[in-house]
């Protein structure tokens, strides 16, 4: 998945990396960049923009922009950061009919990081005002919240002209995402909601000094509602996984739901651990090996994917960023007979994928500790396995807990001999 949630690709990452006090790592634009044609004030899906000055100040802030694509937040902050951006059409901002009740460059209402605020309840169908300001190493950030006594179709719009995001979660600490919207005049999303408290979050994308009394900190907001009856794939929870094999199998989570199942600080590949419309799924091992577990080359989403031991208990692997289309892999070692729970899931939304199940390496059901092939566990063995130590997983993984180390070699010792 492309760094790009909560709150959004690659500025979460940078959120991340200013809350620890790490600078971010200057980037200079390859060459080969330099010659991209797009306007560097509208998205592309080429890397770079048509004026190398602007990319090379956008992609300092935001090396994405300059190694992927130039999408619609490079556009934004594009915006923000060169010159002949800055001269586009104002966006006009409907009328308000309320306000936001946290003055410009104050931080009241973040109820999962100030003690004692709340966020500020926002009604139905009416625009409200706000601002959202940003400093070198710190931004605004906005939290509304609106109650569904019942499943609800919720449409969440934003008029501003500046590089403003939105996004609507659930009420935990910290907080899941269920949808982000795309920056735009309005900056428009919808999403099929359970009944329940959710938060709507509106933020400045940059961490570039935007001060109060810039009208690029003036936003419009409005959230409105309707029903809707979600859908549900049948495999939506831990406990309904369906079972699959190896091969190709497709799947569908544009209205699965969010399972609150955990990951570990280790998944964090730099965008966080957000996982949302995830589905679950169910595979038993064939025979003891490696198996790659991808959504890579199979999925129009940012997609994400962890293996768990199962429902609630340790997870096995996980993976974000494997491919350049921003698909998951993962590869693992299974013994013959296992079973494990797949979590397939994105970064707000989902959508009609598929998901493919592969053997990389394989070793007898009987005798896994011969990793050479030559139907007996010795020296030869010994010394792969030596080579492997430390490493996350593989065949030398013989106790399957994720990584090679004194106990896969004690196995491998009491295992010395000819194969059965």
């Amino acid at each position: 998945m492309r760094i790009r949630q909560l709150l959004s690709r690659h500025i979460l990452s940078r959120l991340i990396l200013s809350r620890l006090g790490i600078c971010l790592v200057s980037v200079t634009l390859p060459q080969s960049l330099s010659l991209a044609q797009s306007p560097c004030c509208q998205p592309a899906t080429t890397a770079g923009c048509a004026d190398t000055s602007c990319s090379e100040v956008v992609c300092q802030h935001d090396p994405y922009c300059c190694t992927t694509a130039w999408d619609q937040r490079c556009a934004t902050e594009a915006s923000v950061l060169c010159p002949a951006c800055n001269e586009q059409s104002p966006c006009l901002l409907p009328s308000p009919d309320d306000f936001e009740w946290e003055p410009c460059g104050a931080e009241l209402d973040d109820p999962c990081g100030l003690a004692g605020t709340t966020a500020q309840s926002i009604q139905w169908n009416r625009v409200l005002h706000g601002t959202a300001w940003a400093g070198d190493q710190t931004r605004d950030v906005d939290w509304f919240e609106i109650v569904l006594a019942e499943p609800s179709l919720v449409q969440v719009e934003c008029w501003s002209d500046g590089p403003i995001g939105i996004a609507i979660m659930d009420d935990g600490c910290p907080p899941t995402m269920q949808n982000d919207g795309p920056d735009g005049c309005p900056a428009r999303f919808t999403a099929c909601l359970p009944l329940g408290v959710y938060r709507i979050v509106v933020r400045s994308l940059l961490f570039e000094p935007i001060d109060c009394g810039d009208s690029r900190t003036e936003y419009a907001l409005r959230v409105s509602r309707s029903p809707c009856t979600p859908d549900r794939p049948d495999n939506d929870r831990c406990d309904s996984a369906q079972f699959i094999q190896e091969g190709v199998n497709s799947f569908d989570s544009t209205e699965a739901t969010t399972e609150p199942a955990w990951l570990p600080e280790w998944c964090n590949e730099g965008a966080g651990l957000t996982l949302t419309h995830d589905v679950w799924f169910s595979f038993t091992a064939s025979q003891s090996a490696v198996y790659r577990i991808s959504t890579c080359g199979f999925a129009d989403f940012d997609s994400r994917i962890a293996l768990y031991e199962a429902c609630g208990e340790g997870v096995l692997a996980c993976s974000d960023d494997a491919c350049p289309d921003g698909g998951a892999a993962v590869e693992v070692g299974l013994a013959c007979g296992s079973t494990s729970l797949i979590r397939v899931g994105g970064w707000g939304h989902g959508a009609g994928a598929e998901l493919e199940i592969s053997v990389v390496e394989t070793s007898a059901c009987n005798c896994p500790a011969d990793l050479d092939g030559d139907r007996s566990v010795n020296y030869a063995d010994a010394a792969l396995l030596l080579l492997s130590f430390g490493d996350p997983g593989g065949p030398a993984d013989l106790d399957f807990d994720g990584l090679v180390q004194f106990g896969d070699l004690a196995l491998l010792l009491l295992d010395c001999g000819e194969c059965p």
